[in-house]
């Protein structure tokens, strides 16, 4: 399988894990704490999302395979963290999950966050091999969340 097709391959498990939790009926749970809870990683996921998509400019594309012609982005979001968009993705997942405390909501949360490390690794492969300055930029900065310093 090549590059394409296994990014490919790797984005439709992505999405289809994505509307699992966020379309899978659940019981809803009234209790405000649990859905302010919820809300308090949802609404950063979203604001994470939205910026890092926005940053990414004419290099974005859901395939892990970088864009001929792309730019390897470094600065906002990006200065601290590799791959912001699937931080937001998780976190607003998990928001899902915490509003609703399905046990089986939070089973495909774990799917969908190892199927994106599996996915990150492959993508930086793939950068290191395109950008010459990757190797750096990965020691300077997190995967998921930004380094401690």
């Amino acid at each position: 399988m090549n590059d394409k097709t296994k990014g490919n391959v790797l984005v439709v498990l992505q999405f289809a894990l994505v509307a699992a939790i966020l379309l899978m009926a659940s019981d809803e749970v009234n209790v405000p704490w649990i859905y302010v809870g919820g809300v308090l990683f949802i609404a950063p996921g979203i604001i994470i999302l939205f910026f890092s998509i926005k940053q990414l400019g004419g290099s974005l594309t859901a395939n892990p395979v970088p864009r001929d012609g792309g730019k390897l982005i470094e600065t906002g979001l990006y200065k601290y963290v590799r791959h912001p968009i699937y931080t937001g993705l998780l976190l607003a997942t998990l928001g899902s999950c915490v509003q609703s405390m399905a046990v089986v909501k939070f089973f495909f949360w774990f799917l969908l966050l190892a199927l994106l490390i599996y996915k990150a690794r492959f993508e930086e492969k793939l950068l290191a091999a395109k950008y010459s300055t990757y190797t750096d930029y990965m020691k300077r900065t997190g995967r998921f969340v930004p380094r401690l310093k």
